[in-house]
């Protein structure tokens, strides 16, 4: 179980500094001239700290796998949500924001209701191996949800439409680690021939894509507070269920056991949708401007042209 945690810290942290790096990356290539889309989309795939973003991307899905292989959904889905506050992190080491104490005081409250959640449910690992209709359930039942919200999400305002969006996303990626979790089971019995000889890889691939999408469009049509947290609130909830019906993970059941659980995924859920309201906004190029070395937005072009890489 401590790989498990470990590896799932690991994908939490890789992934807040792929998210930094390349928003970095984007800012900067944008910051400049104005050019075609495409034309900035290839400039930035030749930048070291886009490339090295996308790398720390690939290494967050691998550490993902790693986690879900040597423990339960239960146990990584939730650690996930410490990405928020790596994040929050990396912008005060290196973008030097000035974080307000009631930004720290979420960030608690998300290490203090996950911490609790763990001690409390104690997840467990199951021994079920789930069969087609189970998993034909599971994905349908998931699927109709999923649609459910997308309907919703046609009508309200921004936010509202924003934080359907993120559930919807949260409810396909909690299905897509399932499908991990059955991939790298699959890869560690049958090694790499199994793996493409049989369907979860699949599976893992197509709703992987389906969440980047639903993801791209809730960040579309609404605030980022609103979607961020609602996709980090649904996703480890849907994954805790999902590990108890598909895999037989087990967790505390006793009143005292469930209850404090309860409250800490409360307590959870609270500092995820505080810190995402009190949160550093999106940088901007003003901002890439306050890292050592780089010129001011109003000072000349050419001098923010320097490659971001060079100054990090």
């Amino acid at each position: 179980m401590l790989a498990a945690i470990v590896f799932a810290v690991l994908s939490a942290l890789s992934n807040a500094c792929s998210a930094v790096l390349q928003r970095l990356a984007v800012v900067d290539r944008t910051s400049t001239t104005a050019r075609p889309a495409w034309r900035t989309a290839i400039d930035l795939v030749r930048q070291p700290v886009w490339l090295l973003g996308a790398l720390f991307l690939v290494s967050t899905f691998a550490f993902q796998a790693l986690g879900l292989y040597f423990g339960p959904l239960s146990v990584v889905q939730p650690i996930l949500v410490l990405e928020l506050i790596f994040t929050l992190a990396l912008r005060v080491f290196l973008l030097h924001d000035d974080i307000t104490s009631r930004t720290w005081s979420a960030a608690l409250a998300i290490c203090l209701g996950l911490a609790a959640f763990l001690l409390l449910a104690s997840p467990s690992e199951g021994d079920h191996v789930p069969g087609a209709g189970q998993w034909i359930l599971a994905v349908s039942t998931r699927g109709l949800a999923v649609l459910v919200l997308l309907l919703l999400s046609r009508y309200g305002s921004p936010a509202r439409r924003a934080a359907l969006f993120g559930a919807a996303t949260a409810v396909v990626w909690s299905v897509d680690a399932a499908f991990v979790k059955q991939a790298v089971d699959v890869l560690a019995h049958g090694g790499l021939p199994g793996l493409l000889t049989h369907w979860p890889v699949y599976a893992m691939t197509a709703t992987g894509v389906l969440g980047t999408v639903l993801l791209q469009c809730a960040y579309a049509v609404g605030p980022l507070a609103a979607s961020q947290a609602a996709l980090l609130i649904v996703d480890p909830l849907v994954s805790i269920m999902l590990g108890i019906e598909l895999f037989h993970e087990q967790l505390r059941t006793g009143p005292g056991f469930v209850s404090g659980a309860v409250v800490s995924l409360a307590v959870l859920a609270t500092g995820v949708v505080m810190l995402s309201l009190w949160a550093p906004p999106v940088m901007t190029a003003e901002e890439l401007a306050r890292l050592p070395g780089r010129a001011r937005p109003d000072e000349d072009a050419s001098a923010r042209r320097v490659p971001v890489n060079q100054e990090l």
